[in-house]
């Protein structure tokens, strides 16, 4: 059985944002939110919610004000809200569009020096958040539990066996964070997945760090990950010609405005003619061999990418959950189309034996029966 769990980052950009909030985040949700109960498919949003609390402290009422009937809509119509957590919310500052922060505070692993005072604050601000969405939502749903926690650039490193501790002492069960084999070195993330057990799901705990599977219980959190590969030389000329083509052809006609930038874009390159610069789109997409379970624009390389990784980790076909993932404020209709493909060809295939869930329902289902560790 394949449990798909499709899930947003439901995040404003962490650099820039060149529109309104509303027409960033809560629009492009309003629309994903609308494909998926025509789809018939759950979505649960991981909510930014320290970026609710500094616009809060800030006196900036409107957004966290619409974010959260937002989150308790979601609630009202079946889907699922989690922790997602970008610790450097706590301290930013916006400059006209930019939102200005200490790069040191981006990631729990780093949020202060001293050890003990560093695992103070991580349990601290995890346990605030759970408590915010609880209060949140159990009036919409008393049976809402926040138990599913995502990092903010995916950065459950440095500091491994803490962030894990402090999931565990603060009611989480679940984590969404690991993309395997990814692996990210600039001056706000620090990801290195190149480790990870080579199974579809695993459980984590303290002792055993990322690098191993411990046993089910208690004492370790039940790991979901979002899907990744290689893709063979096959796959990748099937997959990134046409891909490459899009963006080129978007570039040359001129492609939508951005709404934002994200805080590690660095600077900005030197204007160049629009053939050249859909060449060198073009040129990159064509050499990309990585491929992740994030809402593109071809339902192609999402299917590709959950057949090898299934084929990599998960050989006997047992119960297996895995997490589809998007961002809600790059969304666009031809991101929607894409979901709607993907998860049309996910039927097709699998027919009887997928099911589309959201992450407390996989904590209920793995109360029942937990996903082997073999």
């Amino acid at each position: 059985m394949l449990y798909m769990l499709y899930s947003a980052d439901y995040e404003l950009y962490l650099g820039s944002n060149f529109l309104a909030e509303e027409e960033i985040l809560i629009q492009p949700t309003t629309q994903l939110l609308a494909t998926c109960q025509r789809l018939g498919i759950p979505i649960t949003l991981f909510a930014d919610v320290a970026c609710l609390w500094r616009y809060r402290e800030l006196e900036k009422h409107r957004f966290p004000d619409l974010a959260e009937l937002q989150l308790q809509e979601a609630i009202r119509q079946g889907h699922d809200v989690q922790t997602h957590l970008h610790p450097h919310w706590l301290d930013t500052t916006f400059q006209g569009e930019a939102c200005r922060f200490d790069p040191a505070t981006y990631l729990l692993g780093t949020l202060h020096p001293d050890p003990a005072q560093r695992a103070r604050m991580t349990a601290s601000l995890l346990q605030r958040a759970a408590r915010h969405l609880t209060d949140l939502l159990t009036p919409i749903d008393p049976h809402y539990r926040c138990l599913a926690f995502r990092a903010g650039g995916y950065g459950l490193q440095p500091d491994s066996a803490m962030i894990l501790n402090a999931l565990l002492a603060t009611g989480y069960r679940i984590d969404s964070s690991i993309i395997p084999g990814l692996r990210l070195a600039n001056p706000m993330q620090r990801v290195d997945f190149s480790q990870v057990p080579n199974l579809a799901n695993y459980w984590l705990s303290p002792a055993q760090g990322l690098t191993s599977p411990a046993q089910p219980g208690d004492t370790a959190l039940l790991e979901i990950p979002i899907p990744a590969c290689h893709l063979s030389d096959r796959e990748r000329r099937a997959i990134r010609v046409p891909e490459a083509l899009r963006a080129a052809w978007e570039t040359l006609r001129g492609p939508p405005p951005p709404r934002g930038a994200p805080c590690n874009a660095g600077h900005p390159p030197p204007k160049a003619n629009r053939c050249k610069t859909a060449y060198w789109r073009a040129h990159a997409i064509l050499g990309q061999r990585f491929q992740r379970m994030e809402l593109g624009n071809s339902p192609q390389a999402l299917i590709a990418c959950l057949h090898r990784y299934l084929e990599e980790r998960a050989p006997s076909r047992q119960p297996v959950m895995v997490s589809l993932n998007c961002h809600p404020k790059g969304l666009r209709p031809s991101h929607l189309a894409t979901l709607e493909t993907f998860h049309d060809k996910l039927l097709t295939h699998w027919k009887d034996k997928v099911r589309a869930i959201t992450f407390q329902q996989a904590w209920r289902l793995t109360r029942e029966g937990p996903p082997g560790t073999s």
